[in-house]
């Protein structure tokens, strides 16, 4: 964080972020299985093999679910219009700034 503010960043505040990131994550990992349910009852339908893992797909939702308070939005299965939005976009640089890290 120091790297990114320029400033000295207190111990009770990393906790404190922390804490947040670990609830939103139990968050998110409940509503991706949930989106797993979803997938594979469509499976069911269309006479398909189910899934056995949480895939990309299932967390992606999980998270525009969560941000959304629990509505869902319509996904490109079920056709939905699909367009990159400024939350993907913060994700993306998320996951790059992570990575860069290491």
């Amino acid at each position: 964080m120091r790297q990114i503010t320029n400033l000295e960043i207190e111990k009770t505040a990393i906790a404190e972020l922390i804490t947040y990131i670990e609830n939103q994550t139990n968050s998110v990992i409940y509503q991706s299985m949930k989106e797993l349910e979803k997938a594979n009852e469509l499976k069911k339908i269309q006479g398909l093999y189910p899934k056995s893992r949480i895939d990309r797909d299932c967390i992606r939702n999980a998270i525009k679910t969560t941000n959304n308070n629990g509505h869902s939005s319509v996904s490109k299965q079920t056709g939905g219009i699909s367009k990159k939005k400024e939350e993907d976009e913060k994700y993306l640089q998320i996951l790059n700034f992570l990575t860069e890290v290491k």
